[in-house]
């Protein structure tokens, strides 16, 4: 068989074959690394800093986190963590400079502990490089062991390096006390065409969530001419469950629980309200997700935990089916925060986590807490109990109806005259019936017509 050859004017050769260096593959396929190249993507690459000091927070060594919004769209996020190292690598090339220009490089890699990054969100080596190379221009500043550390970058190159001594101000002296990083970066346009200008609105519930799953940590936020606001939480994740049911009629107390095994952790908070619907709020290692193996891991338990306990109390009859998970949905409101070392998710902006491990470590984790709190809190146990068997008498309910009008509808079609030549479309308010006299006007007139509304009589 030949195949054709279409010839044109095209050059496909060795010479067309490029290899792009991380930054420049960044730049040419932005959405890829950060999911959108609008608000959202503006909103993305602020938040691959935030997080770092998140990470910090984490692991013990930061405890404040300062963001500054300017009006010309210059960003400044600062905190007090431990400063990235900074020094000559084995190469001779520069480690603060590899760490915010070189995919795939840092420390987050080594998750055994020895770096202190036990459980991390940036697992890729690849987020804060995403906000470099997306900037018109970034600066990075580390001070760590005295010293002071300058980086600037435009669109991702390098400008100018330098290091010096960390004086204390008015004596002179070198002081090694203090630590931190602090990253200002102004979006590049040519890449955000839709605007560089954060969403104020955003960018703060962003904050407040991060607060609620870093309770102690304070976050300072600064944002161009309002007042400087000073978010934090001492509760965590409980108080986050009292913001999500305001002004919702609850129906039983919070449940609350944290367990870490084995530098795998989880923490959950969870209530019932009288609403239709679920609402649920997903973290790994402080990174927000829309679904995932833990919360397959938590419905499992869940679902498991209210079937025993629902059983051994007799509000499940012998005869009865389990409760389904499905039906536990309705009027829950859930905050999951999972901490693992090197979690897996599907795709660099980490909306799903994939980690099978993580179903089977929530679910092992949680099981026994639930147990504990249906029999403690026998109110509670009853409500959640009586809330899923509404939800499933109403979807029965639902279902005999549907079949009813289908039933219905099935007989109206089998009892028609047979003159009568019916439209299709179930929706009867777009139909028309044509009044004909006789079989052989019919005839022509039910060719020519549109069966999808046009009836013939």
């Amino acid at each position: 068989m030949e195949i054709p050859n279409n010839v044109n004017n095209a050059e496909y050769g060795v010479n067309q074959i490029k290899t792009l260096e991380g930054i420049e593959a960044i730049r040419l396929r932005a959405g890829m690394y950060i999911g959108s190249v609008g608000p959202d993507g503006v909103k993305h690459i602020t938040l691959e800093i935030i997080s770092n000091a998140i990470d910090e927070y984490l692991n013990g060594h930061c405890t404040l986190c300062q963001i500054t919004v300017n009006k010309d769209g210059n960003i400044e996020i600062r905190d007090n963590g431990r400063g990235v190292p900074f020094g000559k690598a084995e190469d001779g090339s520069e480690t603060l400079v590899n760490v915010y220009t070189k995919l795939h490089t840092g420390a987050k890699f080594d998750s055994d502990g020895k770096t202190g990054y036990n459980t991390s969100g940036g697992m890729n080596g690849v987020g804060a490089k995403a906000t470099n190379a997306l900037s018109k221009h970034f600066t990075v500043i580390s001070v760590r062991e005295g010293k002071k550390a300058i980086a600037e970058f435009e669109q991702g190159k390098l400008i100018s390096y330098q290091e010096k001594p960390m004086l204390s101000l008015g004596t002179g002296v070198v002081d090694k006390d203090i630590s931190g990083t602090c990253v200002s970066f102004i979006p590049d346009e040519t890449i955000f065409k839709e605007g560089i200008h954060l969403e104020y609105d955003a960018l703060r519930k962003q904050i407040q969530e991060l607060a609620y799953l870093s309770p102690g940590m304070t976050f300072n936020l600064k944002f161009e001419d309002r007042d400087k606001e000073i978010i934090s939480s001492q509760n965590g994740i409980r108080d986050y469950i009292d913001d999500l049911n305001k002004n919702k009629n609850v129906l039983t107390s919070v449940f609350y629980t944290e367990n870490l095994e084995d530098r795998i952790g989880v923490k959950i908070a969870m209530q019932y309200n009288d609403s239709y619907s679920d609402t649920y709020r997903l973290y790994t290692n402080s990174i927000p997700n829309s679904a995932g193996t833990h919360l397959t891991g938590f419905r499992t338990a869940l679902t498991q935990s209210v079937n025993e306990y629902a059983r051994d109390k007799k509000y499940l009859k012998e005869k009865d089916a389990n409760i389904t998970g499905e039906e536990l949905k309705e009027g829950l409101t859930l905050v999951l925060s999972f901490i693992m070392p090197d979690p897996v998710f599907s795709g660099q902006t980490k909306d799903v986590l994939s980690s099978s491990e993580a179903r089977t470590a929530v679910q092992r984790l949680v099981s026994k807490d639930i147990k504990t709190w249906l029999d403690s809190n026998p109110k509670d146990a009853k409500a959640i109990v009586d809330k899923a068997l509404l939800a499933r008498a109403a979807r029965e309910k639902a279902k005999k109806a549907k079949e009813t009008v289908r039933k219905i509808d099935n007989k109206r079609r089998v009892l028609l005259p047979e003159v009568l030549s019916d439209a299709n479309s179930k929706d009867r308010s777009r139909c028309e019936v044509f009044l004909v006299e006789g079989k052989s006007a019919a005839g022509s007139t039910i060719e020519a017509r549109d069966r999808s509304t046009q009836a013939v009589f």
